[in-house]
């Protein structure tokens, strides 16, 4: 009996390995970001003191387009700023939590940071892709500021 069991669930097993091994190999996996491709903070410049507890901070792009969350084409990717706070692991996700790590999913190029606390401040940007996976090379720039 239990061999004729193992025997009919061994083509169940094979079709759910071959099921997992097709997953695994997402076509809408994007191609690595140019080794080229760069973002810089305009606003503020780095080692600024700020006149009070919040920021305008603004963006450029040079060899990647910034576009939505959700699109996961080479070559692009969207904003995330990460304050105070590190990096995530290469090839995990960019956490969300307020006030410390902020997405840009529409595309935008700047955001307006508020209620900073007195003291150095240091504000890392970085381009996620499609599910906010940092891009592969990764794409950042940091910017280290003073609110009196």
């Amino acid at each position: 009996m239990i061999s004729s069991l193992g025997s009919s669930l061994r083509p169940l097993g094979l079709g759910l390995l071959s099921f997992i091994l097709i997953s695994c190999t997402d076509a809408s996996e994007p191609e690595p970001t140019e080794a080229g491709a760069s973002i810089s903070f305009v606003h503020p410049e780095d080692g600024a003191t700020l006149e009070g507890n919040s920021v305008v901070l603004r963006l450029e792009a040079s060899g990647i387009e910034i576009v939505p969350e959700g699109t996961m084409e080479g070559g692009t990717g969207h904003h995330h700023f990460v304050v105070d706070a590190d990096l995530p692991p290469a090839g995990a996700p960019i956490p969300t939590v307020e006030g410390t790590y902020i997405h840009l999913g529409q595309a935008q190029t700047e955001y307006e940071l508020t209620g900073l606390a007195s003291g150095e401040h240091v504000v890392i940007a970085v381009v996620g892709d499609g599910i906010h996976i940092p891009v592969d090379p990764w794409v950042v720039d940091t910017v280290r500021f003073v609110v009196p």
